[in-house]
């Protein structure tokens, strides 16, 4: 049986108590499904039923990379990967949503979306009385939430910096036109 690394003993300890790793690993293409569905509500309505539909990754890359990110990130953690080793996936998505006009906690809210995906799915696969402790995968979740926010506030240093260089360049040949009259 899978346990991921890092979530120390999910074994259940009674019989009313759920297998989280197995439970989940059964529910993983509706789990990313539903974080897929919920990460893309944050844009306009016209936007994300094109970003939905669209599977095309060159006539919809957002909506591509965003679909490959979530997946690449859920198996990550099913497979109990560290954040470091989810850095690529993440770096993709965190990207796209650092050069978008987004707040930093609606860029980023994808990440603590997947609790909210994994409950709601969840609690349609568990039945009544049965407990899930979600306390191991809720830190695994808020680790990534935190890699997430350092990549993401990189990314923004970056184009700051980006916005900086052109601000001075356009000043310099601003200043050597004035020159030249």
């Amino acid at each position: 049986m899978w346990v991921a690394v890092g979530w120390g003993s999910c074994e259940p300890t009674t019989e009313r108590d759920v297998d989280l790793p197995g439970l989940l690993e059964s529910k993983r293409a509706a789990i990313a499904e539903r974080w897929t569905d919920l990460a893309l509500r944050v844009y306009p309505q016209d936007s994300s039923g094109f970003i939905k539909r669209e599977k095309d990754r060159f006539r919809n890359p957002v909506g591509h990379v965003t679909r490959a990110s979530l997946g690449t990130l859920l198996d990550g953690l099913l497979e109990g990967r560290s954040a470091e080793e989810m850095a690529v996936a993440l770096d993709e998505i965190v990207r796209i949503r650092a050069v978008q006009d987004l707040s930093p906690g609606t860029a980023l809210g994808f990440v603590f979306l997947l609790k909210r995906a994994v409950r709601e799915e969840l609690d349609e696969a568990t039945t009544r009385g049965s407990s899930i402790d979600f306390s191991p995968l809720d830190g695994a979740i808020d680790q990534l939430a935190l890699h997430a926010f350092n990549r993401f506030v990189e990314q923004r240093e970056k184009i700051y910096d980006l916005r900086v260089r052109e601000f001075k360049r356009s000043a310099s040949r601003l200043l050597e036109r004035l020159e030249e009259i």
